[in-house]
């Protein structure tokens, strides 16, 4: 574990990209660097045909880092409004 990646990298949730797109949710990462904080948004159609239904979304994505300073992200689950 790298000195900038939080101690929850890459333990795994309870939520299946099947389990969020199922639900209407919305996946979203968060940058964890102090006083960085951006949100992403994550095309969960792309992902589940990338990586399939059943892959368990980790708390921190998996090399995937924050445009703006090179953060870890989080995962977040979001509510999709009805006309999203």
């Amino acid at each position: 574990m790298g000195a900038d990646e939080p101690d929850d990298a890459g333990r795994p949730t309870s939520w299946t990209l099947g389990a969020i797109k199922a639900r209407n949710l919305a996946l979203e990462g968060y940058c964890q660097t102090a006083g960085c904080g951006r949100f992403y948004s994550f095309d969960v159609d792309d992902l589940i045909v990338s990586v399939g239904p059943d892959y368990v979304v980790p708390e921190i994505l998996p090399g995937i880092e924050c445009s703006a300073c090179g953060g870890a992200l989080k995962f977040k689950l979001a509510m999709m409004p009805p006309n999203a």
